[in-house]
């Protein structure tokens, strides 16, 4: 994606108040031939970073209920839910002060995807409908990203076995003593666009500057570190200005690359990477 319809994306964002649902049926009516999972993952990153700045501002101050107080204040319903939360519990001496006021954000977290177990009823609806409302930060949308993320992990899977290529999971090198893994381990390395690839990861997110730097930092570079070079894919699209020319790293792309070569073995006596393209209407693999 080009920077200054990144810019665009992000100034609408910026500029809008209100409850995050709302912002992104603005950016679908805003953008409409920009993929709707795209938009939302932008307006994800944006959002987490507005409210981290937030929290830093409002953490000590006196919060009011809830819903519309949060849109008026321009704060994630559920970060207002648990500002309350801890406020609350904070003020109830008669709770276990060795276990709830130690570990507070565990059991903030634990109350705010079950709100039954809030003792005042009132609150614990008022809290219910913070997770109805936010569409960033809720319990469900959580177990959703986590599925999307997992959903986007099979389907590599799936298209790395369609271009037949031999990979080991993330479980696997896992019972191996790895703590940090790529999805796709490549038994036998490939090349694309005239570079090696040993590993791939795929990521459900659209990725700027920071996002990319993050995730280099944590993960690409210790994968680098133990395997060599290998494949990014940020299959919600990427900022143009995160690719670095002559990185020998890591590729980035939107797509899984179809036009590979495989690097077949000595001891196999055939020298050359051979080509291997899969057509979408062909499910053999040409070796």
């Amino acid at each position: 994606m080009d920077t200054s319809l990144y810019n665009e994306i992000v100034n609408v964002i910026k500029n809008f108040n209100g409850l995050t649902r709302n912002c992104a049926k603005k950016l679908q009516e805003t953008f409409p031939n920009i993929d709707t999972n795209t938009l939302y993952s932008i307006l994800n990153i944006q959002y987490q970073r507005k409210m981290r700045c937030t929290y830093a501002l409002r953490n000590n101050e006196k919060s009011g209920i809830l819903v519309k107080l949060s849109e008026m204040f321009d704060i994630a319903p559920c970060l207002m839910a648990k500002l309350i939360l801890q406020k609350y519990f904070d003020d109830h001496q008669d709770l276990d002060k060795n276990n709830e006021k130690k570990e507070g954000s565990v059991n903030i977290n634990t109350y705010l995807k079950n709100t039954y177990m809030i003792p005042d009823s009132d609150l614990a609806y008022e809290v219910f409908l913070c997770t109805v409302f936010d569409n960033l930060y809720s319990p469900l949308v959580d177990a959703m990203r986590l599925s999307l993320g997992q959903q986007y992990e099979v389907r590599l899977q799936k298209e790395a076995i369609k271009l037949g290529l031999a990979f080991r999971g993330e479980e696997y090198l896992r019972k191996y003593g790895y703590d940090k893994t790529p999805d796709l381990k490549l038994d036998v390395p490939i090349v694309i666009d005239g570079f090696v690839i040993n590993w791939i990861e795929g990521k459900a997110v659209f990725a700027d500057e920071d996002v990319h730097s993050d995730y280099m930092k944590n993960q690409y570079l210790s994968y680098w570190n133990r395997f060599g070079p290998g494949l990014v894919i940020y299959w919600f699209g990427y900022l143009k200005t995160i690719v670095e020319t002559g990185d020998k790293r890591f590729i980035v792309r939107d797509y899984m690359p179809t036009n590979i070569k495989k690097i077949w073995s000595i001891q196999n006596g055939n020298h050359m990477p051979e080509e291997t393209t899969v057509k979408k209407t062909d499910n053999n693999n040409s070796d």
